[in-house]
């Protein structure tokens, strides 16, 4: 990835320590794990930098909301928009595909898509 969060700003994001997976090699090599939870929803987010790959899995209430492997990811960005921080996924051109956005507070909210062919 060429633009990633430094690991304090992503464990404010998500306000938990992540899990690395591979404590032998520098972190961004390794895969990095976030559980989270925010009241009946429980949210894990894995990063693997080196190889440009984020899944995310959202459960509410024991029941499946999204399920999501990204591949291609060139960046990942935190930013605020309206006083929300919200956690970016850039993806190579190549593929189409629109930013991801994940919101944690005050609500969980996703978005993303792919774009039309013209």
């Amino acid at each position: 990835m060429d633009n990633f969060p430094e690991l304090h700003d992503l464990i404010g994001f998500f306000e938990v320590e992540p899990v690395i997976e591979d404590r032998d090699v520098p972190w961004f090599y390794s895969k990095l794990v976030f559980r989270t939870i925010r009241e009946h929803n429980k949210i894990y987010f894995a990063i693997e930098p080196g190889h440009g790959k984020v899944v995310f899995i959202w459960e509410s209430s024991n029941e499946l909301i999204a399920s999501l492997n990204l591949e291609n990811v060139t960046a990942l960005l935190l930013f605020t928009e309206s006083g929300t921080e919200k956690l970016l996924a850039k993806f190579a051109p190549s593929t189409n595909q629109l930013d991801f956005e994940l919101q944690l507070k005050p609500t969980i909210h996703i978005k993303w898509g792919n774009e039309r062919a013209m």
